[in-house]
């Protein structure tokens, strides 16, 4: 894709999508305010609320979802372990096809130096 890190990529994507959402004017600042507090402590901490997510984006297949939601997890304090054990409940639940997609989060956490790995 011509981006040398995962974070790199992300960033690229996410930046993307908020260029819809403030393009889209007061219905963007509807999303991006309930984004925001979707996304605080509550009755879940934000970084459940991460882990949450990225299994959600690990189903869906989403793979700029599952870029986030993993970084965003980790800087909310996830370890590695964390991350791992939710990963082998979406591989519970989805299979090889999931599976797949845990790969995009294994290589987060080699590239974050979280976990041993081949690092490019």
């Amino acid at each position: 894709m011509g981006h040398s890190s995962l974070a790199e990529e992300y960033n690229h994507i996410s930046d993307n999508f908020w260029k819809l959402i403030e393009w889209q004017k007061d219905q963007g600042e509807l999303y991006d305010s309930h984004y925001q507090k979707t996304y605080q402590d509550g009755i879940f901490d934000t970084k459940t609320k991460r882990l949450m997510a990225m299994c959600g984006a690990i189903v869906m297949g989403c793979r700029g979802c599952i870029l986030g939601q993993t970084i965003k997890a980790i800087d909310e304090g996830a370890t590695a372990d964390e991350i791992m054990e939710a990963c082998s409940v979406m591989l519970s639940l989805g299979g090889t096809m999931a599976g797949s997609k845990i790969s995009i989060v294994i290589e987060i956490l080699k590239e974050k130096g979280l976990i041993e790995g081949n690092q490019e």
